[in-house]
């Protein structure tokens, strides 16, 4: 035996102690007790201790996160150093032993409340990273501002921190619900929570998971005795739970207003809810549309189980789904069987109802009662009343066997093209500006390869890849690692590259890529611009313009050229002269190779989630948006995961109205809003998001950005965003009136809505475009019929030539007259 080792397990325990009372000293006064204690109580208290004293040794201690600049805190409120305050709610987390978490209180001079969610570690409010180092977190980081208003409280939201897993992610619900408030009540996966209120009414209550699956809300009880509800994370339709704990359900229904369909027939489709876990529109589950008749039924019911490889399915796992509509006569719906035993909600607008269960549950098992009023009965063991597309009653499915989901790997598509022997070849390596490693072209000549769908073996091309040599391979140029990653040769699968058809290469073929050294810092700087392309064939003596003086550029055999360039030029206009068949072409060119769109210089800006580049935002004098990430006082479109830039950020859409939910003090919006996600990966089958960046990492944040632009009338005082995630406060600035709101990650469900304060003291209510949430209900069947009598008008606005849609148009439209008519005839027979 060691003899040293019960030196070490002393010295250990010592340590622990010493931790533990760290953790617990200031926050619980411990009264001892002189009392024997038995060998396993002893052991369990040390237990206790020691991974109390474990957590707070694992954590330690960084530098505090970047500051924001008080120029990007204009529109949002700049929060005054003297005001700040921890709320001293210390709520816990959900695993024992890791930091509590708190609400930082602070006040900006126009008297706005600004909240920030983090942990507090030795009394210092930061976040522990995913690295498990804590960093302190500056004054106006992750703040959001608002002002006080009646419709509810003042500040609430629920903030992502981003774990290892889904487990270890956390949402956090917190806010301020004002001086006076009397109770903060909130609803989660456990039910509901009196939540303890500190300085102006403040709260926070920590959950697993993400917002899509713990769809939490706080019912908020003023002073007045009034109580507001908000909700986070949840849609405007109908929803069920998924039996997993994952993102929930939804289901929507609506007329059949198809060519031949009955007045009284309704249909019923389902899929479950976009998340921060399940982001592919190609890999999302779903079930196919049920359809059928009301008018000589209470309901109509798909009871069944879709398996791995079912169609609209995909590799998922199985789920057993029991859908329909029920008309107003149902009062009640319960399904039992197979060990199942719950009510069925409906949805009192449209009738729907949706249950998802377990993929191992029978659905031959399953009962579905419905009792209707006057206390009858009906029972339904299988799929019933559903008609098929052409009005036919749809025979019963068999039943597949379970089966789980099959993993598999997404083939890499086929290349584009097929070299030809011979043709390959390799620029000298070019020194990189920023001292890098030398940049190399290589090119080639090829035939298109018909398996890819590309043409065929006549189809002459020219192709070319760009890279940097290190230790000697062509690799990719930046992947945010040290890494070496090889570039795939000449035709092989996914290869790296660049291809044009010879016969369209009149021209120069181009394409400018600047690069910066530091993508996630707040200041990045453009190191080197790649210029790269090809010619025609035959061209000669090839200059470019634009980047200094006059330079040549070497031409390979298959017409292919490299320039490398300092990182000054990286929004230059660029242009290229040559001679080609005896002519001199470009010379008087006045179109550039590159040409940066305008404006550059950003009218509204605000700072980024994790601390890099500034976001802006610019209004051309066309009414064209531009959004982008302020990168040498322009606006700019950056990869962060590549490094790479490109000058003049981009194009968000063009200012339209924006729909009302309260009435206008005038017929047009007082501010229109644009609302767009970016930065999104994993939007097609085996595509994998990349690993966190650095300050992912330290921020615990969402990857992709959700972006809201606004452009305001003159007498707009402030705009307050109610989004997905939380509530916030903005004001219009610059000439042109216009603001700029920017979040991490993508929002997958819920409302958005704007208030706009007007200067006469009213305020208007505004719908947010849809983006991935859903901010608006589905139209009336009145609305539907103007929508669709404007249709068949446009379509018919030239008697001579018709349009060919309009036959259609107006078939929609005698469908839609033949459900309101019959609606009339039955009233309080469909539902809605």
């Amino acid at each position: 035996m060691n003899a040293d080792r019960p030196r070490a397990l002393e010295e250990l325990q010592v340590e622990f102690d010493r931790a533990a009372s760290e953790v617990l000293g200031g926050r619980t006064r411990v009264r001892l007790v002189r009392r024997p204690l038995s060998a396993a109580v002893a052991l369990t208290m040390l237990l206790v201790l020691a991974a109390a004293a474990a957590a707070a040794i694992l954590i330690t201690s960084g530098e505090p996160l970047p500051a924001p600049h008080v120029q990007d805190l204009l529109s949002s409120g700049v929060p005054l150093p003297a005001s700040a305050k921890l709320a001293g709610l210390d709520a816990p987390d959900p695993q024992g032993g890791e930091p509590p978490w708190d609400v930082r209180l602070s006040h900006t001079a126009d008297g706005e409340t600004c909240t920030a969610v983090g942990q507090v570690v030795g009394g210092r409010f930061g976040i522990v990273g995913l690295d498990r180092v804590f960093r302190p977190l500056p004054l106006g980081a992750s703040d959001a501002c608002s002002f006080a208003t009646p419709r509810g409280p003042l500040l609430a939201g629920a903030r992502v921190f981003v774990g290892a897993d889904e487990a270890a992610t956390r949402t956090v619900l917190a806010g301020v619900a004002g001086a006076g408030a009397r109770s903060v009540t909130a609803y989660g996966p456990q039910g509901a929570r009196t939540l303890p209120l500190g300085p102006d009414g403040s709260f926070i209550a920590v959950y697993r998971g993400y917002p899509e699956a713990v769809r939490p809300r706080i019912a908020v009880v003023g002073r007045d005795g009034i109580a507001h509800t908000v909700s986070f994370a949840q849609g405007p339709g109908y929803e069920v739970p998924d039996p997993e704990g994952h993102a929930w359900w939804q289901a929507g229904v609506g007329a059949d207003l198809e060519p031949g369909a009955a007045p009284d027939e309704d249909c019923v489709s389902g899929s479950r809810r976009l998340s921060q876990t399940f982001s592919s529109f190609a890999e999302i589950p779903s079930v196919p549309n049920a359809c059928g008749r009301l008018g000589n039924s209470p309901l109509f019911v798909a009871m069944r189980r879709f398996d791995p490889g079912t169609p609209q399915w995909g590799e998922n796992p199985a789920r057993t789904i029991v859908y329909g509509v029920a008309d107003p006569r149902v009062a009640e719906l319960s399904l039992s069987g197979g060990g199942v035993r719950q009510t069925l909600s409906i949805d009192r607008h449209n009738g729907v109802f949706m249950a998802v269960l377990d993929g191992h549950v029978d659905p031959r098992a399953l009962t579905l009662s419905a009792r209707l009023t006057g206390s009858t009965t009906v029972s339904y063991s299988s799929s019933s009343g559903l008609l098929s597309e052409a009005g036919g009653r749809v025979p019963q499915l068999p039943v597949q066997p379970y089966r789980s989901p099959v993993a598999h790997r997404e083939q890499p598509p086929p290349p584009f093209d097929i070299p030809i022997a011979g043709s390959l070849r390799t620029t000298a390596p070019q020194h990189d500006p920023a001292g890098g490693p030398s940049w190399v072209l290589r090119s080639w000549r090829g035939t298109a390869n018909s398996a890819a769908h590309f043409g065929g073996p006549t189809l002459r091309l020219v192709c070319f890849q760009v890279g940097v040599l290190r230790n000697g391979v062509l690799s990719a140029p930046s992947d945010g690692t040290d890494a070496v990653h090889a570039l795939a040769p000449p035709g092989a699968a996914a290869a790296e590259e660049g291809c044009n058809q010879q016969s369209e290469i009149r021209g120069p073929r181009y394409g400018t890529q600047p690069y910066v050294a530091n993508p996630e810092v707040y200041a990045p700087a453009p190191v080197r611009t790649v210029l790269s392309g090809v010619m025609p064939t035959g061209a000669k003596d090839v200059m470019l313009f634009g980047a200094g003086p006059p330079r040549p550029l070497q031409v390979d055999s298959n017409g292919a050229f490299l320039a490398v360039l300092p990182g000054r030029y990286w929004h230059s206009w660029l242009h290229l002269a040559y001679r080609l068949h005896g002519r001199e072409r470009g010379m008087g060119d006045k179109q550039p190779l590159s040409n940066p769109p305008t404006p550059l210089t950003p009218q509204a800006r605000t700072p980024d989630p994790d601390g890099s580049a500034p976001w802006g935002f610019a209004l051309g004098a066309n009414g064209v948006r531009w959004i982008g990430q302020i990168v040498d006082g322009r606006l700019a479109a950056l990869d962060e995961l590549t490094g790479t830039v490109t000058a003049g950020g981009e194009q968000s859409g063009a200012v339209s109205a924006a729909g009302l939910l309260d009435n206008a003090p005038s017929a047009s919006a007082p501010v229109t809003l644009e609302a767009e996600p970016v930065g999104i990966y994993g939007e097609r089958p085996g595509l994998q998001p990349p690993p966190p960046s650095r300050p992912q990492i330290e921020w615990r944040s969402l990857p992709g950005r959700t972006i809201v632009t606004g452009v305001a009338d003159a007498d707009v005082v402030s705009v307050t965003l109610a989004m997905p995630s939380d509530v916030r406060t903005v004001r219009p600035s610059g000439p042109r009136h216009v603001f700029i709101v920017v979040y991490d990650g993508v929002f997958y469900t819920g409302t958005a809505t704007a208030t706009v304060l007007l200067r006469d003291g009213r305020s208007v209510v505004e719908a947010l475009p849809d983006g991935f949430w859903e901010s608006r209900p589905e139209p009336t069947p009145r609305r539907e019929l103007f929508l669709a009598k404007r249709e068949v008008a446009l379509f018919g606005a030239n008697p001579a030539r018709p349009s060919r849609n309009l036959p259609g148009a107006e078939q929609q439209v005698r469908a839609i007259e033949r459900r309101i008519a019959y609606e009339r005839a039955h009233p309080g027979l469909l539902p809605g």
